[in-house]
Parts: structure tokens; C-alpha cells; sequence
């Protein structure tokens, strides 16, 4: 009440970050009269003014976002909710006192506020009196103003005394890796030891490292900072929300009954959101989620959620956009930091930025980066003791949730807790492809149980489809040999086994139209000994075969085929990741169970043999074995695929849509001179005659046309 709190807030440009109990009452209600000709903030909203003050409050502090309170508090007892919020969300209380203002000067710039500010007399005077009276709860430090920005100002702390400095990256409960370090450099008060965070979760040995940190968190020369997943876990300990998920349900598992909450809780409050130092004449800033920058003000101004989940999405490269900020300062900050390493990239890909997300948790390694006067090297411990399955079953879970999350995605409840992904309409028009979109294809997961049920290719292009699949960047690209295998003009076919029954699936069907056609073909055209084959080895390999379903009655196409057809073209596993049998082993087996495998048609072995290929089957007439074909698959030795379509498959399967869409609509009008004859012999056959399309294929008008 003239104080000087809200001056004090504007001329250190901190409305941002204050939260004023007055501008809410303002919500609530306009200006009110007074008999003494005045306006003034109405009072007696208090309930709903405080619980909304302390809402927006706590939802601030669960971010860890810095936070000024400009109201009264009159009495000590008014601060014991700051006590308990701080407690459970790791803060330090500061109360800047501003009491030092005589009696008489609050009652002169009360008189000189504006009206709706002005408070009577006697409320200053009550409360005057009762500040002089309490006493402040110990849990909070009191400032004066001119101390705000020693307390606020965050410069680098200086950590020359050490003579070397070790960072370390991830650890996610494999304990191993850091006791091998440990055995080969044992722990010296002389040195300094930077943890990043994410010490839990996924790992087996979770317990060991919480009694690791519990033994050295407490020491000088030792920092320990929270990770996503120490957040995740106080939550836990704190009875607040928190998201159960896979990692953290199997880590509350194994310390079920050996670790209690108040144990977590009071070793994660002692773990720091950053550590910010300067060594050896450099700067470096630590964290555990990356930051874009080194911003110009205290780094207090920022939530402790930017530091510890990092700023943007998960597969941003964040080191490149920190670096490529760095380049241009004159000042250099360093960066290190764990937590997403989304395109796997070694630890000194960029000058100014090190990460140290070494993938540990899935037989990755333990980084540590280690600073001395004169070098930054870094170190990598491999972690051999981790579970295949169990972190299959982890990356199929987060894969799930980032194609939940992905708006050019859909997925299909089938049935049996069994979905299908795959990429929207709008993703295919308006060529939306990355890594989720090109994988969500021919996806079927078990999301429940974290598991790939079958999987096809990962989407691949067309020839000049796209940048990479134009035939100058091909030819510069490309690693030889190069393969090319024919491709086959029916639908795909996918098949799996789960729970011991063979799988028939489509691109995003287990049970429909066209996955009943190939369970059909399947059964036509394999007898007992090769069905047994083919399943024996779909449950020794885990994996799916992707056929190429030529249903000669069901489903014609623009090449013409005499019998109907089950061509094995590929063998993948059901993994994230895409990875497949090689073709040499996949013909192998073809060839011993009888099975048409695709046709490996020509090998270039060099750019030379590539363009004459090329050259060949470019041209109009193209035929292989004195047969029209729909075109090639094209495989390089890194597994980089694309397609090329014959000009014949491409001329009459532009005619069949032009063809479907005369017989629909009633007109023939000709678009293109080279459909000329074809368009008058259509009309002659269906001008002003109601035909179901349906029934009508490209094949059959193509024969009686060139007959």
C-alpha cells in the first residue's frame, strides 16, 4: 500500500512474471464508488480472488517457472501455503522486504495514487502495525530491493580449482557401464562430476544407481541434474499427476518395497535444473534437455521444464540450432546436454554443442565428456547388459505414442487390441513425409502389449517423385551394385503370425475385402508341407513376408495376368525399425519351398551400367521376356529403394481413369490427341448407356480395343 512493490516490479520488467491479487479482483469487478467521492478495488471477492491466484500459482511452479507474488500478507500464517507449494515443487522462498518506508511517507504516496488505488487510512495504519509484529517463517530468505539481483542475476560459477571436469550423459538404470568407469578412474576430490540427468527407467539396475547418486549427491565436487524422468518420478513420490507409462511402471517394479516415496522424493530435491560454469577461461552451459540459445538475460527467468525437457519437439536437432546461434556471437557459450539425440549424431558434430545421449539404454553407450585445461574429449562406455525384447517393447511403445500424436496419421481399432497406422489423405496430397509418415504404412501393433503384429516397407518413391529419387541426385547418391527387381501389378499382401494364427493383412486391413482375396490365393495355391514351412519360419524370425497378390478375377489392374499369383517379395522384420532378410537368403528359401520369389532382372554395378539400363527400359516399347510389365523396384547395397513405372503401365493406367470417368459422367470429350481412338471407341460402346463402372475393367476394354 505505497510501499513501492509495484514500482519496484515495472523497473525491473517483471510483470511477465507477477501475479497481482488486485488485477484479479479486476476481473471479477470493475472500479466500485465510495461516499468519499473515490473509486476503489473491491474487497469482498477474497476466496475466489486467492484460489484463483494460487491455481494459476501452482500450475506455474509445476512447470518451474520463476514467480512474483504482488500482494499483502499481513499475517505469517498467510505465508504457510508458499511453504507447502515450495516444498513439493523444490523452490526457494525470498521475501523482499520493502518495510523500511516510514509511517507518514505511506500515508503521503497514498494520497498521491490514483483513486481506485487510494486505501483508507486506518487499513494502512492496521497493517503497518502488524508487520512490525510478525515474524517471518524461516523457510523464507528476506531481501531488501537492492538485493534482488545478486539473488537473481545467475553468472557462471568458477570451477578452476578442479583438475578435470567429467560430464556424464544418460544413464536410465544401467549401472554398469558407470561402475566400469569408475573402476578404471576412481572418484578424486580434485576432479569435478556433472551428471545430466535421466539416471532411471529402462534399464535393470536402477536400484544401483540410486544408491550411487544417494552416496555422492551430497559431495562438493559432485552435481547431480533432474531429467524428464526424475520429474516424472517425483511426481510419482509426491502422490502428484504423473503418466504411468511403460518405463517408469517397470522401474517401480524392481524398487517396489526397496525404496520408499519419501526416499525419492528427498533425493530428487537435491538435483539441480542446470549447472552453469566457468572453466578454464570457456563457458558451458549444462542441462538435460538442450536449449536453442544462451540468452542475454538470467537464466532464472526461464522454466526449469525448458532445461529439463528441452525447448520444441523431441526431433528437433537442437545442437545444430545452438551451434548455428553460437557461430554468430562474439562471446562463446559451450552446451552440453542428454536427453534426445532423435538422429543418433555423434557427440562433437557441431563446436559448440555436445550431446551426450548415447543411446545406453538399448546397448548404446554411457558418454562422458571430459574437460581438462587444454582439451574436450569425450569417452564411451558400451552397456551389455540390456534385454532386446524388453527395449523392443519400450520403442514400440514410444512409437505408438508419437504416431498418436502425428495429425497426418490414423489408426484403426481391428480388434484383439490390434490397430493399424497409417498416413492420411492429406498427408499423401500434400506430401507430408518423414520419418512417421512414410513408416506408417502396412503398420499393425498390438497396443497393449507393445508389440508389431506385421509391417510392410516403409513408404518409397516414385522415379522424380521427390528430391531424392530425381535421376541426377540418383546417380550421384546411389551405392553400387544396384539392383532391379520387377515389380508386379497386383496389391500387397501382408503376412504374420500373432498368437500362433497366421495374419492376412492389406495395407490397413486384417479382415477385409482384399485380405480375405489373399487369404483365398494363399490357401489355393500352397500346399500343407509350404504353409508349414512359411510358418515356421515367420515364428523363427519374428518377422512378416510381403507378397505381391495377383487376383487374375477379383482385382485386374493394367497388366494382364492368366492365372492368379503369390509372389514373395520381401521378408521384414516386426520391428521399429525397418530391417529385412537379404535376398539371396529370401530366394534360398523360395526356391526350396517351391514359392515364385520376385525377379531379380538386372545388377549395375557402376554408373556406366546404370545410365544403359536406364537407357533400355525408358524407352516406349519396353517389354521384358515379349511382355508389357508394370515397372521395377530399385534397390541400392544401403537399402535405399525407389520405383520406376514402364511408360506402357503409365499410358493405360492414366486411359483407365480417363476411361472410368467418361462411362461415369457420359462424356468422351478428348483431353490428350493420344487417347483420341481409344475415347471414340468408348463412346461407341457406352455414349447415353447406364453401365456400373464396377463391372467395367481397363484389360477387357484394352483387348476387344485392339482387337
Amino acid at each position: 500500500m505505497g510501499s513501492g512493490k509495484s514500482t519496484f516490479i515495472k523497473e525491473n520488467n517483471l510483470e511477465d512474471y507477477t501475479l497481482n491479487s488486485d488485477k484479479i479482483r479486476l476481473m471479477y469487478n470493475s472500479p466500485e464508488m465510495t461516499v468519499n467521492y473515490n473509486e476503489m478495488i473491491p474487497q469482498f471477492n477474497n476466496k475466489k480472488v486467492w484460489n484463483l491466484l494460487f491455481q494459476i500459482l501452482e500450475d506455474r511452479m509445476r512447470k518451474g517457472e520463476l514467480t512474483f507474488i504482488d500482494a499483502m500478507h499481513i499475517y505469517s500464517d498467510d505465508l504457510s501455503i508458499y511453504k507447502k507449494l515450495s516444498e513439493k515443487y523444490r523452490y526457494r522462498l525470498y521475501i523482499i522486504d520493502f518495510t523500511d518506508i516510514k509511517y507518514e511517507e505511506l500515508l503521503n504516496r497514498n494520497k498521491q495514487r490514483e483513486t481506485k488505488k487510494w486505501v483508507p487510512e486506518e487499513s494502512i495504519k492496521k497493517v503497518y502495525k502488524a508487520l512490525k509484529k510478525e515474524k517471518i517463517p524461516k523457510a523464507f530468505t528476506i531481501i531488501k530491493p537492492n538485493e534482488f539481483n545478486k539473488i537473481i542475476n545467475m553468472a557462471p560459477r568458477n570451477v578452476d580449482m578442479y583438475e578435470k571436469i567429467h560430464i556424464f550423459g544418460d544413464i536410465h538404470g544401467c549401472y554398469l557401464p558407470l561402475k566400469e568407469y569408475f573402476d578404471k578412474k576412481p572418484i578424486s576430490e580434485n576432479e569435478l562430476y556433472i551428471f545430466t540427468g535421466d539416471y532411471f527407467d529402462r534399464g535393470f539396475e536402477n536400484i544401483e544407481v540410486f544408491n550411487f547418486i544417494k552416496e555422492n549427491i551430497e559431495k562438493k565436487n559432485f552435481i547431480f541434474l533432474i531429467g524428464n524422468h526424475e520429474d516424472r518420478l517425483y511426481r510419482y513420490a509426491c502422490d502428484d499427476e504423473y503418466r504411468l507409462d511403460y518405463d517408469l511402471k517397470k522401474t517401480l517394479e524392481e524398487t517396489n518395497g526397496k525404496i520408499s516415496k519419501s526416499e525419492i522424493r528427498g533425493l530428487i530435491k537435491g538435483l539441480a535444473q542446470i549447472s552453469n560454469i566457468e572453466y578454464k577461461g570457456k563457458h558451458y552451459i549444462i542441462t538435460h534437455g538442450g536449449i536453442p540459445y544462451y540468452p542475454e538475460k538470467s537464466l532464472d527467468f526461464y522454466s526449469t521444464n525448458s532445461f529439463i525437457y528441452g525447448v520444441d519437439k523431441y526431433d528437433v536437432d537442437i545442437d545444430k540450432i545452438y551451434n548455428d546461434y553460437m557461430l554468430k556471437q562474439d562471446e562463446k557459450t559451450y552446451q552440453i546436454h542428454g536427453h534426445r539425440n532423435y538422429y543418433e549424431i555423434d557427440y562433437g558434430k557441431y563446436k559448440y554443442s555436445f550431446n551426450l545421449d548415447g543411446n545406453i539404454e538399448n546397448g548404446g553407450y554411457l558418454r562422458i565428456l571430459i574437460l581438462t585445461s587444454n582439451s574436450i574429449n569425450c569417452e564411451m562406455i558400451k552397456n551389455n547388459n540390456y534385454d532386446s525384447k524388453l527395449v523392443e517393447r519400450e520403442n514400440v511403445y514410444s512409437l505408438i505414442e508419437n504416431l498418436r500424436r502425428n495429425k497426418y496419421i490414423f489408426e484403426k481399432e481391428l480388434g484383439n487390441n490390434i490397430s493399424s497406422f497409417n498416413f492420411s489423405k492429406e498427408a499423401f496430397y500434400n506430401k507430408v513425409w518423414n520419418n512417421m509418415t512414410t513408416q506408417a504404412r502396412g503398420l499393425f501393433i498390438d497396443t497393449n502389449n507393445y508389440l508389431v503384429v506385421a509391417r510392410s516397407y516403409n513408404k518409397f518413391f516414385n522415379l522424380d517423385e521427390r528430391e531424392e529419387t530425381k535421376y541426377d541426385t540418383l546417380k550421384e547418391k546411389l551405392l553400387y551394385p544396384i539392383n532391379f527387381y520387377l515389380k508386379y501389378n497386383g496389391f500387397l499382401g501382408i503376412l504374420s503370425i500373432y498368437d500362433n494364427e497366421f495374419v492376412f493383412g492389406t495395407k490397413s486391413q486384417l479382415d477385409g475385402e482384399f485380405s480375405n482375396y489373399f487369404k483365398n490365393i494363399f490357401y489355393k495355391i500352397f500346399d500343407k508341407k509350404q504353409i508349414e514351412a512359411i510358418k515356421n519360419r515367420l515364428l523363427k524370425n519374428e518377422s512378416s513376408m510381403v507378397f505381391e497378390v495377383v487376383d487374375s478375377n477379383n482385382d485386374k489392374h493394367i497388366i494382364e495376368y492368366e492365372k492368379d499369383r503369390l509372389v514373395l517379395l520381401d521378408e521384414i522384420y516386426n520391428s521399429v525399425e525397418y530391417l529385412k532378410i537379404d535376398y539371396t537368403n529370401l530366394k534360398t528359401f523360395a526356391d526350396k519351398n517351391n514359392m515364385e520369389v520376385k525377379e531379380l532382372v538386372y545388377i549395375a554395378n557402376d554408373l556406366n551400367e546404370f545410365e544403359n539400363i536406364f537407357t533400355d527400359i525408358k524407352n516406349k516399347d519396353y517389354k521384358y521376356k515379349e511382355e508389357y510389365v508394370e515397372g521395377f523396384v530399385i534397390e541400392d547395397n544401403s537399402g535405399f529403394m525407389f520405383k520406376y513405372k514402364t511408360e506402357y503401365y503409365k499410358k493405360w493406367k492414366l486411359l483407365r481413369t480417363r476411361m472410368e470417368n467418361a462411362i461415369k459422367n457420359n462424356d468422351f470429350k478428348v483431353k490428350d490427341n493420344n487417347e483420341i481412338e481409344f475415347m471414340k471407341f468408348l463412346e461407341s460402346k457406352y455414349k447415353d448407356k447406364i453401365i456400373d463402372i464396377n463391372t467395367i475393367n481397363i484389360i477387357d476394354e484394352r483387348n476387344n480395343f485392339d482387337k
